[in-house]
């Protein structure tokens, strides 16, 4: 069977206008800080390198803790920069729940740091999603701003020392995820 030529520029458009409704669901708008100290801008600090350590943040879970990524050292952690209104966020998280479940009694931790979005919103999609690892608050952005997430998701390996060691912009398939969680707890601290 043959399309016309008005068939394929007919696709063409649906094509383009697919890809740019995507883009602009998925991108990542700018808010003015909640705080008169603003965040020091991205681009003047440096990027979380692999190879160097994790910079250092402290926020608050959904249940009202504080964690602290220096208080991990010893475990394998995932920093994963995300948002509920993000498409490829939401895409990944079922894997991410699944190695969390496989890998957390091997010294695993996730630590979902959620980008300036309502905490009632947040604890709604983690119980609706029946995701059990942890969902921090970024309010300010400032922990987005330290890691350079200029997109979502943004995930970031840290090993036992407290070291990037990989850094994935965009969504993560399972086995990005379990091959760079293998390999990170194989490792002797």
């Amino acid at each position: 069977m043959m399309f016309s030529r008005r068939v394929w520029d007919l696709l063409l458009i649906a094509t383009l206008l697919t890809g740019g409704a995507f883009i602009w669901a998925t991108r990542i708008a700018p808010v003015a800080p909640a705080t008169a100290q603003a965040p020091e801008p991205a681009a003047t600090q440096p990027a979380p390198l692999v190879g160097h350590p994790a910079p250092g943040f402290t926020l608050s879970a959904i249940d009202g803790s504080q964690v602290a990524l220096d208080d991990l050292r010893g475990q394998v952690v995932l920093i994963n920069l995300w948002a509920t209104w993000c498409p490829p966020c939401r895409a990944e998280m079922p894997a991410i729940q699944q190695a969390y479940e496989r890998f957390r009694d091997q010294g695993f931790v996730v630590l979902a740091v959620n980008q300036q979005e309502d905490a009632t919103k947040v604890v709604a999609y983690m119980n609706d999603q029946r995701l059990t690892f942890p969902a921090l608050l970024d309010s300010d952005a400032r922990v987005g701003a330290a890691y350079q997430a200029r997109v979502l998701p943004s995930s970031f390996f840290i090993d036992r020392r407290g070291i990037v060691r990989a850094v994935y912009r965009g969504p993560m398939s399972r086995g990005m995820i379990e091959g760079t969680i293998e390999q990170l707890i194989a490792e002797t601290p």
